[in-house]
């Protein structure tokens, strides 16, 4: 049976309620063109009590740099920088207009059931520049009549609390979904300062972290064809920044910390008819951020002295339109356009900056003999007037083997990535004169899953390369101060490698997968080659890293064990190898234990966790302190 004819149909008011069905494993779209997958619910489940960072980091190759336990957490896609992934919540980025970056500690799992990961030009099918991938985010609409009741409450190591709730009701024509997360921590765990001599353990400190959030979903079928979504999430951020582990003996009651609030709000229109689709969303983004850092002498003579009071609001305005029809033929046709308009106000500009950017985009897919498919896609951007170079995604995926899920994809891309607007415009240092990134992609992929009783298995090999020209740095000006350049022409290459299991026998359910990803990016500058360090790794990118997960169930009781390994990473661009240039490699292994019953109409489960079980000294940041062993009991329950 063929993968590549895509289902369609109508909703239907006779609606037959099921029980829950869970599907395990990495979703993979096999038949198509480019990288693509789907975090499953046992995985998501198993992270429910952490942020989007915690989930990327146990289940996919994506590497993330964390500044420490609930700090600042960037993602990079295949040796690529942070601004090059973008991230979209309902459709819309929520990068920020001015850094072009997520935190990805700020993002509850807890809000979504469906998270997405495109990787290279395969973005292309939602965004422009993302040069190295893109995360989606969505809470679907599950449609049941039933109300359902979500909680859970865990509590760990280190003043550690986090809940997380849910409500969700609904009728054959309205539902409303209410999402709650809140989490906390001191942070105050022990660690071993390696950069002061002599060396001796030490408790962290300053590092309290308080986020608290919402959202709110309500659907509406106006009738079978037509449907009417309205969305708001909002949140409240606090983050004290701990000291780099070389100024903690240093004095001077330093005092530094980020807080900010934010709310976002779309609006979608969904019209589905035969095998007719329209797209109509709008939204409205707003965020406040405040950064301080403080300085109060030992003496307390002078009292507290501000060294640096940042303040910046931002307002963006987003409007979307997609229209998608299935001919005869297996043939499938999608155009869309896309318009942002973005406002920043901060103290750090001489005055209101902003950017509007127009786009629009079709893109054809087109399957031969279920075993062939041919995918074109065009985008073309506008930013602030400026038309950018057409944005093209080719590809191909072919079936090898006519009765085996054994598929073949090539695809070939262009990318074109936006200076940030603090890139631009920041005082002092900001340059005006920097142009967009461009980037040219290749990529090329084997699939195979076979299914056997009781039994599925599967595994996808990738190798990629990209060239980005005209890549943006922050680097020393004449004036004391930094300013960005276009003055790097990156090479990053890989490979990346996954394997699954799963299955079930009688009683007994058990879920295996190991990834592992081969990244190599180097500068090939005149101005590196100049400077001595042409073709070393670009600082903070592993060259290897790797990720498994093993989990069993039987009779309710069930367990899991998460390994990942991180390589060592370059911190300096210095061809000399010591400890303040490379961060040792590290691997960190957690396992949980539990048991879920079911009571009537309720699901309960209560679960005990062991976070770097070997209590490993480790910094995934220089100079950074991240805890060693650490624990967490957690209980929810499930009423449906």
């Amino acid at each position: 049976m063929s993968c590549f004819n895509k289902a369609s149909g109508q909703m239907a008011f006779d609606t037959l309620t099921l029980d829950q069905l869970e599907i395990f494993g990495m979703q993979q779209d096999q038949a198509s063109v480019v990288k693509k997958t789907t975090m499953d619910t046992l995985e998501m489940k198993e992270s429910n009590n952490f942020d989007l960072a915690g989930l990327l980091a146990a289940f996919s190759p994506v590497f993330i740099k964390s500044y420490g336990r609930g700090t600042l957490a960037t993602a990079s896609f295949r040796g690529t920088g942070a601004s090059h992934t973008q991230v979209l919540w309902n459709g819309f980025s929520i990068n920020s207009p001015m850094l072009g970056q997520v935190d990805f500690s700020q993002i509850p799992n807890s809000f979504f059931n469906k998270v997405e990961l495109y990787y290279g030009g395969g973005s292309l099918k939602e965004t422009g520049g993302a040069l190295g991938g893109s995360v989606m985010l969505e809470k679907k609409n599950e449609w049941t009549n039933k109300p359902a009741i979500d909680f859970a409450q865990a509590a760990g190591s280190f003043h550690s609390l986090s809940t997380t709730a849910g409500i969700s009701i609904g009728s054959k024509k309205f539902g409303s979904d209410t999402r709650i997360a809140y989490r906390s921590s001191k942070n105050d765990f022990p660690y071993y300062n390696t950069a002061v001599v002599p060396s001796h353990e030490m408790t962290q400190t300053n590092a309290n972290i308080a986020n608290t959030g919402f959202t709110q979903q309500f659907n509406y079928r106006l009738n079978r064809y037509n449907e009417l979504s309205l969305t708001t999430w909002n949140q409240w951020n606090y983050q004290d920044i701990p000291p780099v582990m070389t100024n903690v003996d240093k004095g001077g009651g330093q005092k530094e910390y980020l807080k900010n609030f934010f709310t976002r709000n779309t609006i979608e229109w969904n019209w589905h008819k035969n095998r007719n689709k329209l797209e109509v969303r709008g939204a409205y983004f707003y965020e406040d951020m405040k950064y301080k850092l403080q300085n109060k002498p030992n003496d307390d003579s002078t009292g507290v002295v501000t060294l640096i009071d940042s303040k910046n609001r931002s307002e963006s305005f987003f409007g979307k339109a997609r229209y998608s029809r299935e001919f005869n033929h297996a043939f499938i046709l999608v155009a869309g356009t896309d318009a942002v308009f973005n406002r920043i106000n901060s103290n750090n500009y001489s005055g209101i900056k902003g950017r509007n950017t127009v786009s629009i985009y079709t893109d054809i897919v087109k399957d031969f003999k279920k075993r062939f498919r041919l995918n074109l896609l065009l985008r073309a951007e506008m930013a602030d007037g400026q038309l950018l170079p057409v944005m093209p995604l080719f590809g191909v995926s072919y079936r090898l083997m006519k009765n085996e899920q054994f598929y073949l994809r090539a695809s070939v891309s262009r990318n074109v990535h936006l200076p940030t607007l603090n890139d631009l415009y920041w005082s002092p240092g900001g340059n005006t004169k920097l142009i967009p990134e461009d980037a040219m992609e290749t990529g090329a992929g084997l699939n195979y899953r076979k299914q056997f009783p009781g039994m599925t298995l599967s595994t996808d090999i990738n190798v990629y390369a990209s060239r980005i020209n005209n890549w943006i740095q922050w680097v020393p000006s004449g004036f004391q101060y930094w300013s960005p350049q276009n003055i790097a022409e990156v090479f990053a290459r890989g490979l990346e490698f996954s394997f699954r299991v799963q299955g079930k026998k009688g009683n007994f359910r058990y879920h295996f997968f190991a990834e592992y990803a081969f990244t190599k990016t180097t500068n090939e500058s005149p101005a590196a080659r100049g400077a001595g360090y042409e073709g070393r790794q670009l600082i903070y990118i592993p060259l290897n890293s790797a990720n498994s997960f093993l989990f069993v169930e039987y009779k309710g009781f069930h367990a899991g064990w998460t390994v990942y390994v991180t390589g060592k990473r370059n911190t300096s661009l210095n061809n000399e190898v010591s400890d303040s240039n490379t961060l040792p490699a590290y691997m960190l292994n957690n396992v949980s234990a539990g048991k879920s019953w079911k009571l009537k109409k309720t699901r309960f489960e209560l679960r005990f966790k062991v976070n770097n079980i070997f209590n490993v000294s480790y910094q995934a940041v220089l100079w950074r302190a991240m805890p060693g062993r650490n624990y967490e009991l957690s209980f929810m329950f499930h009423l449906n």
